[in-house]
């Protein structure tokens, strides 16, 4: 009874260890070279309508989505629904053009957290165009720790690593048609 006790005093510990030295916030850039010109790369990410032709996320999460208010402009939001039910959305809250698109997620699960994601545009030359992805999630607290050990970070990385190559793709595609 005595060793049952210690051990989960221990384990108390640990989480609250985890809790107050894992930090709470995610922050990462990626980058890609997008064979296109800038203002065809800045509205295929600014248009909410073709951001979802190239997406990772619509397909991994296996949702639908439905564009609300005007597309292309501050305030646009792609809403995400699972099985008919409105599950988030994401939301254009800054444009700069032909340089930046800012986004932040809105989603109902039970992490508690606020996710922003920049596209950063940089012209390369005429038809070439650098895509810096720049995220950062604030997790509040314990929450972090379940995002950090079931591999959520990890995961979201790799889609918005698989965004970029989606842009990518349909950019140079939309050149080539």
């Amino acid at each position: 009874m005595e060793l049952a006790l210690l051990g989960l005093l221990l384990l108390v510990v640990l989480m609250l260890a985890l809790v107050l030295l894992l930090p709470n916030v995610v922050r990462y850039s990626e980058k890609i070279v997008v064979n296109a010109p800038i203002a065809e790369v800045y509205d295929n990410i600014r248009l909410q309508e073709r951001l979802m032709s190239w997406s990772a996320w619509p397909e991994a999460t296996g949702s639908t989505c439905s564009l609300e208010n005007a597309d292309g402009t501050v305030g646009a939001r792609t809403v995400f629904f699972n099985q008919g039910k409105r599950f988030g959305h994401q939301e254009i809250i800054d444009l700069k053009p032909n340089q930046k698109v800012s986004l932040t997620l809105v989603n109902s699960g039970p992490l508690k957290h606020t996710p922003y994601l920049d596209f950063d545009l940089r012209a390369l030359a005429k038809d070439q165009t650098e895509v810096t992805l720049n995220f950062v999630n604030t997790y509040q607290k314990p929450f972090q720790v379940p995002a950090k050990l079931l591999g959520i970070v990890k995961w979201t990385r790799a889609l918005q690593v698989k965004d970029l190559e989606g842009l990518k793709t349909y950019s140079e595609l939309q050149r080539a048609v």
